[in-house]
């Protein structure tokens, strides 16, 4: 098992603090790696990389398991007489089940990296660290890219030892955390496309699990999210921008459900998360008014010039709303953050010491408390005001995400009907309050500028016409899951 970090920056800050980390104590060697793949790159859809790298004359064959954790990878290595990528050649306890049959003769080199490291040990608290400075390029074909980061290798010890001096390491030096391999950077480089979005994924949990086991699982999922996103959101992907928030709002939802056991960091890390999502809601807002609204106003409106300068004024206020992006995946106080998060993850954050009692009857507590909220905001539905449905709707995703959590410690099918009503409604209230959200955000986007208010005034006449349509099936989809039995009830 891998268990590294890596941290990126201004390339005169790496060398400084490598030197203020180690000293002058390091051995500086080249590393040259070829990765492997089939041509339909087999290898890596089912999350593997595999490359051979030669090193002071010698060579090495190396699986490595990606995106298991957001700290940890499998790691399966092997000298080798000659560099060949040959999975037949690796150790014993390789999973090559979960590779599937790949004969030598199916990999081609996709990539290559040209590394120079400086590397040297160091200890902190109870744990022994390998540092590494990289410095080189990854080659794939005509297109490349230049390496620059710092590399932390726990050797031994606690990993809080680890994530600890990363920490302390961010108070003083103009660095973030950085999220990607050079493996899924060489496979951005081999397709020429961007980091891709990542997915939330639910926890692990079991029904023997402790309170404090299910805050660690819980939030080193929803962090993974985190991290796995931030490359795609850097690079302007608009999924990126939205899985980032979807992963903060379940953070924050995971917080307000355990923060008994993480008391007193609880309300501060909430407090993080909601900033975090207030400097992404800008970019987010942009990108569904110009990837969705104007789109679909403009099949009833087309070649009308109003939308035409919507459309300019959409795209003048997004680039300034990813630049406020860029600035937030730039800030050393979000890099501490998330090592924050980490440090839950791993075991080291929760400082009110372990939470007893049965997980599956606190589960059965926390979905019955949301339900009940979601009951009681949607009583009398029909009736309801704009505002009043977006309660509903937040508190339909505070239940969503508990469901998203919890939902593996009650098998069988009976979830699924109850689940699917949920998301349904969840969904359908999305619509509607985009709807809604349309036209503040052209009437905002528009404020003095005469041709953008004859756009304005077409999106407000498309929203009001969705809202009318979409009304019908909103009371059906109500009332089908307020019907639900709840899954978790005996």
């Amino acid at each position: 098992m891998e268990i590294e970090l890596k941290l990126v920056g201004n390339p005169v800050d790496l060398p400084a603090t490598f030197a203020a980390v180690t000293g002058d104590r390091y051995v500086t060697r080249n590393l040259v790696s070829t990765y492997y793949d089939t041509a339909d790159g087999s290898l890596w859809r089912r999350g593997f990389t595999l490359r051979v790298r030669e090193r002071q004359g010698a060579h090495e064959l190396t699986l490595k398991q990606e995106g298991g954790s957001a700290l940890k990878r499998g790691e399966w290595t092997v000298r080798i007489e000659n560099p060949t990528a040959d999975i037949g050649l690796l150790p014993p306890d390789a999973p090559r089940a979960a590779i599937g049959a790949i004969g030598p003769g199916e990999l081609q080199p996709r990539f290559l990296s040209d590394i120079e490291r400086r590397q040297a040990e160091f200890g902190t608290g109870d744990a022994l660290l390998e540092v590494s400075l990289d410095i080189g390029r990854i080659v794939a074909g005509e297109r490349q890219m230049s390496v620059a980061e710092l590399e932390f290798e726990l050797l031994g010890g606690p990993i809080t030892d680890m994530l600890a001096a990363v920490r302390s390491i961010l108070q003083e030096r103009r660095l973030v955390i950085g999220v990607r391999s050079k493996a899924s950077r060489g496979m951005d480089l081999v397709r020429d496309a961007p980091p891709a979005p990542v997915k939330a994924t639910g926890p692990d949990l079991r029904a023997a699990d402790t309170v404090d086991a299910a805050v660690a699982k819980v939030i080193a999922v929803t962090t993974m999210q985190l991290m796995g996103n931030l490359a795609a959101a850097g690079a302007r992907q608009p999924e990126g921008v939205h899985q980032l928030r979807v992963s903060l709002r379940r953070l924050r939802s995971a917080l307000a459900i355990f923060k008994a056991p993480l008391i007193p960091r609880a309300g501060d890390l909430t407090v993080e998360a909601r900033l975090a999502l207030k400097r992404l809601g800008p970019a987010r807002d942009m990108d569904v008014f110009l990837l969705e609204t104007l789109p679909r106003v403009a099949d009833f409106n087309a070649g009308a010039s109003g939308l035409t300068r919507l459309h300019e004024l959409a795209e003048e206020r997004q680039a300034e709303a990813y630049e406020q992006v860029r600035r937030l995946l730039a800030d050393q106080h979000f890099s501490r953050f998330i090592l924050d998060l980490l440090l839950i993850a791993e075991g080291g954050g929760s400082p009110a010491g372990s939470a007893g009692g049965s997980l599956v009857g606190k589960a059965r507590r926390l979905l019955s408390r949301r339900h009940r909220k979601v009951v009681k905001a949607g009583q009398g539905f029909a009736r309801l005001t704009q505002l009043q449905r977006h309660d509903l709707r937040l508190a339909l995703k505070e239940l969503r995400y508990a469901c998203d959590y919890f939902q593996i410690l009650f098998p069988g099918k009976a979830k699924r009907p109850y689940v699917k009503r949920l998301a349904g409604l969840q969904d359908d209230l999305g619509t509607s309050n985009d709807a809604t959200v349309a036209s503040r955000v052209a009437r905002k986007l528009a404020a003095g500028d005469r041709d953008g208010e004859t756009g304005v005034a077409l999106v407000t006449g498309w929203s009001r016409h969705r809202l009318r349509a979409v009304e019908p099936h909103l009371r059906r989809a109500w009332r089908q899951f307020a019907e639900a039995k709840p899954f978790w009830l005996p």
